[in-house]
């Protein structure tokens, strides 16, 4: 799963909701249409992992709203399914928990526990079961499982 975040300024919504940093859930393909031109550092980027988004969001509105104060700033954290709709803003507290949950249901290496990315993900024959994100994990697990059936010989 990828996360995208930018800002919008979403039209045919009240006006104090309109200036969103939007965190897309499933990637670029997936934000809504309103986006602005990306200005901020973390701006239009996908994110593998919903805590580093939600904290690239957080710059990202602070640094909005300290150029254009204002401005009502919403962060909000949705999904369009490839339509347009735009987000609900929600408070810090909100975001911060809908990321770690999010970051919990995501699958992990079985090796060193980062996130796996859906088109890089490794396997070995011996070990059909287990995942890992790179072929140094894969070969680092399938070395320490040799020396632990070495010790018990």
């Amino acid at each position: 799963m990828k996360y995208f975040v930018s800002r919008q300024c979403y039209w045919g919504v009240e006006p104090e909701d309109q200036n969103t940093v939007e965190i897309a859930s499933g990637g670029l393909d997936y934000a809504n249409p309103d986006m602005l031109v990306a200005k901020y550092a973390g701006e239009g980027d996908e994110y593998t992992d919903p805590v580093k988004a939600v904290e690239a969001a957080f710059v990202i509105a602070e640094q909005w709203q300290k150029d254009k104060p204002e401005l009502k700033i919403n962060i909000a954290h949705g999904f369009t399914g490839g339509n347009t709709m735009p987000f609900e803003g929600s408070d810090k507290e909100e975001l911060i928990e809908w990321a770690k949950k999010a970051h919990e249901k995501l699958p992990k290496c079985d090796q060193c526990g980062e996130i796996l990315e859906e088109k890089s993900t490794y396997s070995l024959c011996d070990y059909p079961d287990y995942k890992f994100c790179s072929e140094y994990c894969a070969e680092q697990y399938c070395t320490q499982a040799e020396s632990q059936v070495e010790e018990v010989v």
